[in-house]
C-alpha cells in the first residue's frame, strides 16, 4: 500500500477525505448547499467538525501509542469466515490510530463507534480492493468485513450504498 493513500469504506466516503476525491473544505461546502440546501449544509459541517473534535479529545486522552502494548498495533488474528468477534472499546480502537484518524491507512469511520463493545460473527476476510478513482488493485492485510454491519450513511450526508465497514484485526477480539 502506497504510503499517505487513504482506503474508504466506499465511493461516497470519499467525501470524508480518502485520496479518491480531495476536495477541499469549500468544495464540500458548496456541494452540500447545491445538493442538500443551505442550511443542511451548516448543520452537516458541524456536525463532522464536532465528531472529529470528539476523536482528537478522545485520542489524546487515551494512552500514548508508545506506552500500549506493542503486539495490539499489529495484532494478527489470522481470523476465518464465521468466527466470532468483540469490537474493542473505542478508546483502544482510538490508540492505534494516527493522527488523521486511520490505522495503517484504514480510516476509522466515525459511525463504526455504534458497533463497539458488541459481538459480530466475521462474514469474510479482505483480501484486496479496487479503488474506485482509479479502478486499481490495492493489497489488504488483516482486515474483515463483519456480518451485518453496514454503514447506515447518516454520518455520510444520507449516502444509501449500504456499505460494509472495513475492520482492521486489531480493532477485534476474538471470543
Amino acid at each position: 500500500m502506497q504510503t499517505g493513500m487513504t482506503i474508504c469504506h466506499g465511493g461516497f466516503d470519499c467525501l470524508a477525505g480518502c485520496a479518491a476525491a480531495r476536495l477541499g473544505v469549500v468544495d464540500k461546502f458548496r456541494w452540500h448547499v447545491k445538493t442538500k440546501g443551505f442550511r443542511t449544509a451548516i448543520r452537516l459541517t458541524a456536525a463532522k467538525a464536532l465528531r472529529l473534535a470528539r476523536l482528537t479529545r478522545r485520542k489524546a486522552a487515551a494512552e500514548p501509542p508508545g506506552k500500549m502494548q506493542t503486539s495490539s498495533h499489529d495484532e494478527v488474528l489470522n481470523l476465518k469466515p464465521g468466527e466470532l468477534v468483540d469490537v474493542r472499546s473505542e478508546e483502544q480502537i482510538a490508540a492505534t490510530l494516527d493522527r488523521q484518524g486511520r490505522h495503517k491507512g484504514l480510516y476509522w469511520m466515525p459511525s463504526m463507534q455504534k458497533f463497539c463493545g458488541e459481538r459480530f460473527r466475521v462474514y469474510k476476510r479482505v483480501e484486496r480492493i479496487m479503488l474506485e478513482s482509479t479502478g486499481q488493485f490495492k493489497k489488504v492485510r488483516n482486515t474483515v468485513l463483519l456480518e451485518g454491519v453496514m454503514c447506515d450513511g447518516r454520518d455520510f450526508y444520507g449516502c444509501d450504498r449500504s456499505c460494509f465497514h472495513f475492520w482492521r484485526e486489531v480493532w477485534l477480539k476474538r471470543v
